[in-house]
């Protein structure tokens, strides 16, 4: 008998894709029986899953932003380098090379999307219990 504090750890592992062998070590229960709670609980897995993801995403965003701000420091200290330079000492062509190497990496975190499995997607989309909507395009 799998007790309740076995099956939320099982959820979780899986959750966090450990495999069946692993929680089976961790877990001191066989792999059929996991297979079985696998299906069991398949869709307490995919929510966790989906929860996880949705967390990193949320600090990948934050991450992203403080590189964006870091990002957008450096290239107001470069244009006020580039205005401020005197010519006949400094490189203006390595200024402008380095302002415009800052402002591509800007647009491409800027652009930079995140994704998650669309099966994960679809079951979501339709999960009226999450308290917002879904949408997958």
């Amino acid at each position: 008998m799998v007790k309740q504090d076995q099956k939320d750890k099982f959820i979780e592992l899986r959750a966090a894709g450990y495999s069946f062998e692993s929680i089976a070590k961790q877990l001191d229960i066989s792999k059929p029986t996991l297979l079985k709670m696998a299906r069991e609980f398949r869709s307490d897995i995919e929510r966790l899953k989906f929860i996880n993801l949705e967390s990193l995403a949320d600090r990948y965003k934050v991450l992203r932003a403080d590189r964006l701000q870091a990002l957008g420091g450096i290239a107001e200290k470069v244009d006020t380098a580039i205005e401020a330079a005197d010519f006949s000492k400094l490189s203006p062509e390595r200024l402008v090379e380095l302002k415009l190497k800052l402002t591509e990496k800007m647009r491409d975190l800027l652009t930079d999307s995140f994704t998650i499995e669309k099966d994960a997607a679809q079951m979501l989309e339709h999960d009226s219990t999450l308290g917002f909507e879904l949408k997958v395009d």
